[in-house]
């Protein structure tokens, strides 16, 4: 009896490892076969993007089974974003998470949303765009790429060494700006500005040398990547809603089997969404913690409200350096002034 016990247990132990060993042999096949999409983001890991992206790339491979697995290229490792849509185009990536700027480098027309001094509420971010969103989309598509979905960086604040209200506070500093950004480093130094154009993933460096010593962006990208520490002082203003989105190239979007793209795009899309109301729900807590950690925030009247209002609108035609962008602005600009004129009602 113990005998044959034994042989039962031996047989059952036998046909246990041989089904987990097909079960992993077919894992394997699956994932030998799967299709990776390689997408790369400025986001750092633990930041609430990349997270937004992580649970994005998660819930496609769920949903395919494993045959669609998203590999992401965080922190800016594979450069900056112009390094990304330009490894796009030639194939060595297939997605990025960027911001408006680098979806300004595929085309121009982005840009028309992020205008400075020109829309200053979420609620007219998200009226604005919901009137020119198909616009820009097909723009991007004649370019090659799918927009995924569209989400938020946060409010573009200045951050400073030293303190800064007016406009002319600003001019004994060197201000960042992206690099390739040809119309904006134009309209700053048209204002008489000193600006030192550079990737965005050289900032902290230049930073630490002194090479710039101002820069804008959101507060919340301020404390993820930690740059608040070396420019402590932060101009509380609404310089412009920046704005961002995942896209992908047509080539690698039309390798992903059909069946699966419905469910694919409406999962982006509401992580696009999820996105937005995390950024929307943190920017202020952001702040909150860099003011604990030595940051200064100043307030500006409304007289350096309506300076740089001036300047800034002053250098809109600089920075419209394409007909396309032009035309998209005009566009753009009637959404502005039909919200204002809904919002007095």
């Amino acid at each position: 009896m113990i005998k044959r016990m034994s042989e039962m247990f031996k047989f059952l132990m036998v046909k246990k490892i041989i089904l987990i060993t097909v079960l992993m042999l077919l894992c394997m096949s699956t994932y030998a076969g799967a299709l990776t999409i390689k997408l790369a983001t400025l986001a750092p890991e633990n930041s609430p993007w990349y997270e937004v992206i992580r649970g994005m790339a998660d819930d496609w491979k769920k949903t395919t089974n494993g045959e669609v697995v998203v590999r992401i290229y965080a922190g800016g490792v594979v450069g900056d974003e112009t390094d990304v849509v330009r490894k796009i185009g030639i194939g060595t990536l297939d997605a990025g998470s960027i911001t408006a700027v680098g979806m300004s480098d595929i085309c121009t027309e982005v840009q028309a949303m992020q205008m400075p001094m020109m829309i200053q509420s979420y609620d007219e971010l998200d009226y604005i765009l919901s009137k020119v969103r198909s616009k820009l989309e097909d723009s991007l598509d004649k370019k090659g790429y799918k927009v995924l979905n569209w989400g938020d960086v946060g409010w573009v604040k200045f951050f400073s060494q030293k303190k800064v209200i007016y406009s002319d506070d600003m001019k004994d500093q060197t201000m960042f700006v992206w690099g390739g950004d040809t119309g904006v480093l134009d309209a700053w130094k048209e204002a008489g500005f000193k600006v030192m154009p550079l990737a965005i993933t050289d900032m902290l460096t230049s930073l630490q040398t002194k090479k710039i010593n101002a820069f804008s962006t959101s507060p919340i990208a301020a404390a993820s990547f930690q740059w608040f520490a070396l420019a402590p002082n932060m101009t509380d203003i609404k310089w412009a809603a920046l704005i961002g989105g995942t896209v992908i190239s047509k080539r690698a979007w039309n390798k992903i089997p059909e069946k699966y793209k419905p469910e694919l795009e409406k999962i982006a899309q509401k992580r696009g969404e999820d996105m937005k109301v995390k950024i929307r729900a943190l920017e202020s807590e952001a702040v909150k913690i860099m003011v604990k950690n030595g940051l200064k925030v100043h307030a500006i009247p409304d007289a350096a409200v309506k300076d740089w209002t001036e300047k800034a609108k002053g250098a809109y035609p600089k920075i419209l350096i394409t007909p396309e962008l032009k035309a998209m602005f005009e566009e753009v600009n009637k959404y502005h002034l039909e919200y204002l004129s809904l919002k007095k009602k």
